[in-house]
């Protein structure tokens, strides 16, 4: 259950991008009505879901995520129906603004070349950025089994969203 999730000890909250896509996919579905997109919704198939995904990024100060899982988004959202981008944008900049979400710049040159090679440059990105504020003792939210599975084996804790959401 979501409650049992170790929060205290962390002040930082970083995203990956499937958690982000699946609150903007959740709110372009049932708060504009786009019914096409439910397909691609994996992790949040109810409200009670959305509560306790949003209850938990409430508990955290401080939420960051990389630029490239942002740039993912983008790409996911330019494969979305032509007419529709625009509203999804302000879905992406509603979320980031409510939130106070935080960018962080991870350049590519600062990643090692063989981790980039492994998981690509977004997982990298995360990685790296959790690597980067390890001090602060971040979680990272995450859909992806062999990311979290990356960051709990480099120190990191990660937390899988149907941990968050069940």
């Amino acid at each position: 259950m979501a409650s049992s999730i170790e929060v205290a000890a962390s002040q930082v909250l970083i995203f990956d991008t499937g958690p982000l896509w699946e609150l903007v996919l959740y709110s372009a579905v049932h708060n504009l009505g786009y019914a096409r997109l439910k397909t691609e919704l994996h992790h949040l198939q109810s409200g009670p879901h959305f509560d306790r995904l949003t209850s938990f990024i409430s508990r955290y100060r401080r939420k960051t995520t990389t630029a490239y899982v942002l740039a993912e988004i983008s790409g996911w959202i330019q494969r979305t129906e032509l007419k529709g981008q625009r509203n999804i944008w302000e879905i992406v900049y509603d979320e980031f603004a409510s939130m106070g979400m935080d960018e962080d710049v991870v350049r590519l040159l600062e990643m090692p070349r063989e981790l980039v090679a492994y998981v690509g440059a977004v997982d990298a990105s995360v990685l790296q950025l959790g690597l980067g504020l390890a001090a602060l003792r971040p979680q990272i939210l995450t859909n992806d089994s062999p990311l979290a599975a990356k960051c709990n084996g480099a120190g990191l804790d990660a937390v899988h969203l149907w941990q968050v959401i069940s």
